[in-house]
């Protein structure tokens, strides 16, 4: 399993689209190594992905059968003798953000987390445990959250966003004795450059819509036109991400990874129209947002995700990133608007 002394693991690998991208861009710069913890049966598709790197690369990266939510993640004895030894970085994307999961699934969330703690406090090299959260852990806030606010004092909108409080709660508990950093992405799209996502889901559901819609279809908007969107690319989240880690200061801190000039719901709707080739939506419509993407063809197998993704946008909130900005000051590393790449998304869209 490679004989690199210092490593990163990485959960989560291959099924969530954060940790494909951060195996990737560990393996092709740094020092350490990359144990990536893969679950059984998504170890062929790991070593599709690895071998699409250069070939020094992916000699860099190894594959650890496990399961974040198992005790001792999974692993023999041996195993995880040899990783606690070796493991100075762990990135635990193995959370579940998806906010149609089921009881059961999200339930892992705490599971997972309170596996890789453990972990964390075995691993004598240990500089560093990034926990991949989401800021919809602020559940029904709405108005400004603050990167240090954590409460469940309003509820949640589903049981992903409520175990990703409890997860957090585990982490704050454990802050005092470990160098914990804590990631709460938005809204997370594919791959600002390439398009590369794994899932199709979110804001892709608006334009498979549009896509599979007459082209003088005109989309209905929303009652609350004014609500913001923060999405955010998955290359920036985990460019970002690595860059916060290296830093110091970033121990023991929440940093929101979000866009700061986040859209309104009915600004993203007049970019989708125009990428697509359909109307401009009105600024009111009488007809139901809603109601048009449960009934149109196609979509009634995302029904779960599409409910959950509506609940999404009528909650209007401001992330603060103060923590974010100020770690990524002069880094050249910065959010790009969604203008930018909605060509992609939409290309995307369309090849699904």
């Amino acid at each position: 399993m490679g004989t690199l002394a210092r490593s990163v693991l990485v959960t989560g690998f291959p099924g969530r689209q954060p940790a494909v991208h951060l195996v990737r861009e560990l393996a092709l710069v740094g020092e350490r190594s990359v144990c990536c913890l893969v679950t059984e049966g998504r170890e062929a598709r790991a070593q599709e992905l690895l071998l699409a790197l250069p070939q020094d690369a992916r000699e860099r990266v190894s594959l650890w059968i496990g399961d974040p939510r198992s005790i001792d993640l999974g692993l023999s004895g041996e195993e995880l003798a040899q990783l606690t030894e070796r493991v100075e970085v762990i990135h635990h994307c193995a959370t579940i953000t998806d906010p149609a999961a089921t009881k059961e699934e999200a339930a892992g969330n705490v599971k997972s987390a309170a596996e890789i703690l453990e972990f964390a406090e075995s691993s004598p090299r240990l500089k560093r445990l990034a926990f991949w959260s989401s800021a919809t852990v602020s559940g029904n806030r709405e108005g400004f959250v603050r990167e240090t606010e954590l409460t469940d004092e309003v509820g949640f909108r589903n049981h992903v966003e409520e175990s990703l409080y409890r997860a957090e709660r585990l982490l704050r508990e454990s802050m005092d004795e470990l160098p914990i950093v804590v990631l709460r992405p938005a809204l997370m799209v594919g791959d600002s450059m390439t398009g590369e996502i794994e899932d199709l889901s979110g804001l892709y559901l608006l334009i498979r819509f549009l896509l599979s819609a007459p082209e003088d279809y005109r989309i209905p908007t929303p009652s609350r036109t004014g609500v913001r969107i923060s999405a955010v690319p998955v290359d920036y989240a985990v460019k970002a991400a690595i860059k916060i880690t290296e830093d110091e200061r970033s121990i023991g801190q929440t940093f929101h990874i979000v866009d700061p000039k986040p859209l309104t719901v009915h600004a993203a709707l007049r970019l989708f129209a125009e990428a697509t080739g359909r109307p401009a939506p009105r600024e009111h419509d009488p007809l139901n947002l809603a109601t048009a993407l449960m009934r149109a063809p196609g979509m009634q197998r995302f029904t779960n995700t599409t409910r959950a993704f509506l609940d999404h946008l009528k909650t209007d909130v401001i992330y603060d990133d103060r923590n974010t900005r100020e770690l990524l000051a002069g880094t050249g590393i910065s959010c790009p608007d969604l203008a930018s790449y909605v060509d992609v998304m939409v290309v995307r869209a369309r090849n699904e």
